[in-house]
């Protein structure tokens, strides 16, 4: 009988050959390992018999066996913990335990050992118990039995045994109670009894169910089973039944009883079904879809036409119209909230600002904002959902915005709706046409969800960049705004007060010191982007901003971007803008044309040559174009008289039209007038005004006709230096629309017949 130092543990069974730390948590405990580990003493280890912290903690509720140990190691970690690692050495029973401090004993300690009378018979009892549990237990067979059976000793055999079953907190408690050798041999001998039973059970029950029922007989009773473990698992969560938690969400979601009825009807299928089978899945998406969409949920909207003004123009520079246009449209939602919303139908170039135009309504009436990317979207199913018999079947695009807008009432944003497309598979304006229809989607029906969505209470805002290709049907029920290019000074504010701050922050530059002069800004402008919005223009301030952010890192502390250090970041000019001829030519005529990228010049050359009377078109024209060009071939040749061409003159000579740059596609007819001039300049040799330009469609009687996209047309003639434009008479009113920073410097001339464009090309 040892006299030692005990201390009491919690929570942890030990037997002998495993470790056990202690960290500095308890300075009482600690200062014990430490003495012994400095004395070389043996300690013993104690278990309460409860884990509870409200149980005392003192002999009457202590354990009698426990582990004789001894301090391996003492560790002292970087951070001022000390860590103690104690061996348990050999099994020792407590005789008695006196306190020698608060929460500090000395205890009689007998060593585990008893007459070893029986233990050969025991030994013989347990290998053939660990022969029979390795046939149940591959990894057992595999690991442990040939070594137990080698070991002669039944204490070393017990300890090795304790190990190979990997025994659990309970089993270990049960162990450690044992009071003998022979009595911790009956109970491992138990335990693996208990798990050959469980085996050859199981087996038998295969057998006689491999052997006894069908393949249906077996499918129905694992159905069965399945059952009841999903009730089991639905009782912990709360439920008692798989469907009690729809059947909860069924009483609160906000729907007409009709078809409440038919959602009980699922969630009573789904009850009946194999929960995890084909059907059983099928049924649970569909009811996830439904409970997750926000039926007679809204957001409160913010009714404030003045916050509204001030988060636009705070967004946006300029397009005062555009804006002036929402601020009208939200006014009258403000004041009659129950009327029928117009679809808006934002329509300009790439980079006009369309969506962040959206953004910032929603932002202004405090309405959750969603959008749906429509580019290249050809099958109608994207929009009306897939019917549910179908494999994969989905909802449509509006019920999926709606349902992670979470309210019924977002903004959403029909981006790029002029770039749908039709095949096979349906036509996507078609199904776009119920959807904004303010009398139509009041009962807006998926194919998916088949339970009516009101789609009224939702705010449309639909972008395009042309109007072109949207079919008539949907663009009538949609209000037009047209958002145009932006002039080289209202891009050099835009981007002063929003891209040089973005960019900086988005380059991790908010830190260091960067400025851009005023004429640099103009210079990226003007040299290194040509388009009509600015995106272009935020990605070349990027550029330099990045280039800053590598130089920032390699020592440079501040950075002013002057005119010329542009050429450093950028390299040489992108952009050339065409200027118009210097001098008077024959058959040499500036023309106006509209592109994606903004306004453009275009030069017709004329020239006349022997022939038979061939008109030879070249400069990859489109089909407009070219009608274009024979009409004006035959106005010249109604005309001969008047500018005294003879009368056999087209039947003697080739006419030959070209216009630069060859590789370009060009089309419309807005060329007529510039063709017109033209032909009869080369025809007649008379020479054309070199800082003269034109636009407008021609008729065969001579009419000038409108044309669009006359902003971005005068924009390039004053970039080329041209002093007089010959506009069609009735594009008179969209000239009066246009700021003086477009209009100054240039004189416009107003025309409606060709001879009045002739009298002002015409050098005299």
């Amino acid at each position: 009988m040892n006299r030692l130092k005990t201390i009491l543990i919690k929570g942890q069974v030990i037997f002998p050959g495993e470790v056990i730390g202690f960290s500095a948590d308890d300075r009482e405990k600690l200062k014990v390992q430490l003495e012994a580990y400095d004395n070389d003493e043996e300690l013993f280890l104690l278990r309460f018999k409860s884990d509870d912290d409200n149980e005392r903690k003192d002999s009457a509720y202590t354990e009698t066996n426990g582990v004789i140990a001894k301090v391996e190691s003492v560790n002292e970690k970087d951070n001022g913990v000390t860590e103690v690692l104690v061996r348990a050495v050999r099994r020792g029973k407590l005789k008695s335990k006196d306190c020698i401090a608060p929460n500090e004993y000395e205890a009689d300690v007998e060593e585990y050992v008893e007459s070893e009378e029986g233990f050969d018979r025991m030994i013989r009892s347990l290998h053939l118990t660990m022969r029979g549990y390795s046939d149940v237990n591959e990894r057992f067979r595999k690991n442990f039995l040939n070594d137990l059976l080698a070991v002669k000793s039944l204490p070393e055999l017990l300890g090795g045994l304790r190990l190979a079953l990997n025994l659990n907190y309970e089993k270990r408690k049960i162990i450690n109670a044992a009071k003998t050798p022979i009595e911790e041999s009956m109970l491992l001998m138990e335990i693996m009894s208990e798990a050959i039973d469980r085996k050859e059970i199981s087996d038998r029950i295969k057998s006689e169910v491999d052997k006894d029922i069908s393949k249906n007989q077996r499918d129905y009773i694992l159905r069965e089973h399945l059952k009841v473990i999903q009730n089991e698992m639905a009782k912990n969560s709360g439920y008692e039944n798989v469907t009690d938690e729809y059947e909860e969400k069924l009483e609160s979601i906000k729907l007409d009883e009709e078809y409440k009825e038919k959602l009980k009807k699922d969630i009573l299928r789904l009850n009946t079904s194999a929960n995890n089978g084909p059907e059983g899945n099928v049924i649970r998406t569909y009811l996830d879809t439904v409970f997750e969409m926000p039926f007679g949920k809204n957001s409160e909207d913010i009714n404030d036409i003045l916050r509204a003004k001030k988060i636009l123009d705070e967004d946006h520079y300029g397009l005062e119209k555009v804006k002036d246009r929402i601020l009208e449209y939200l006014s009258v939602r403000i004041l009659n909230p129950e009327g029928n919303s117009p679809i808006l139908c934002l329509v300009g170039p790439p980079g006009t600002g369309k969506t962040s135009i959206a953004k910032s309504v929603a932002k202004a009436l405090g309405r959750k904002y969603v959008r749906i990317s429509l580019g290249g979207v050809g099958d109608e199913a994207e929009i009306r959902g897939h019917r549910r018999t179908y494999v994969g079947a989905m909802p449509g695009r509006i019920v999926e915005a709606i349902k992670n807008a979470k309210v019924e009432n977002p903004l959403l944003l029909l981006d790029e709706i002029d770039k749908t497309s039709r095949d096979y598979k349906g036509d996507v304006s078609s199904a776009l046409l119920e959807v904004l229809d303010g009398e139509q989607n009041k009962t807006f029906r998926d194919r998916y969800l088949e339970i009516p969505l009101d789609l009224s209470k939702v705010l449309f805002i639909a972008t395009a960049n042309t109007l072109d290709t949207i079919p008539r049907p949907l663009l009538d029920r949609m209000d037009i705004i047209e958002i145009s290019s932006y002039t080289e000074n209202e891009k050099f504010h835009i981007a002063k007060k929003y891209l040089v701050p973005k960019e900086i922050e988005a380059n991790g530059l908010k830190d260091v010191q960067i400025s851009f002069s005023d004429k640099a800004i103009r210079k990226i402008i003007h040299n290194y982007t040509r388009e009509a919005g600015v995106r272009n223009l935020s990605r070349r301030i990027g550029d330099i901003c990045r280039k800053c952010a590598r130089e920032s890192l390699e020592g440079k502390k501040s950075f002013k971007i002057s005119e010329k250090s542009v050429f450093k970041y950028l390299g040489k000019e992108k952009v050339r803008y065409d200027e118009v001829e210097k001098e008077p030519k024959v058959g040499v005529v500036t023309g106006l044309a509209w592109t994606s990228v903004g306004g453009d010049t275009l030069s017709i050359e004329v020239n006349i040559m022997s022939g038979k009377g061939t008109l030879t078109l070249t400069g990859n024209m489109g089909d407009v174009m070219k009608e274009s060009a024979g009409i004006a071939k035959s106005l010249v040749r109604s005309m001969a008289k008047e500018y005294a061409i003879e009368d056999d003159f087209f039947e003697k000579n080739d006419i030959h039209l070209h216009i630069p740059e060859g590789a370009v596609p060009k089309d419309g007819p807005s060329a007529g007038v510039t063709m017109t001039t033209a032909i009869i300049s080369a025809i007649t040799g008379k020479k054309v005004r070199a800082d003269v330009a034109m636009t407008g469609e021609i008729t065969l009687r001579g009419r000038v006709l409108p044309i669009g996209g006359l902003k971005e047309k005068l924009l390039a003639a004053k970039l080329a230096g041209v002093k007089t434009v010959c506009v069609p008479k009735e594009n008179e009113a969209d000239i009066a629309e246009l700021s003086n920073e477009i209009t100054d410097g240039l004189k416009i001339v107003y025309v409606s017949d060709i001879r009045e464009v002739l009298d002002v090309a015409l050098v005299k």
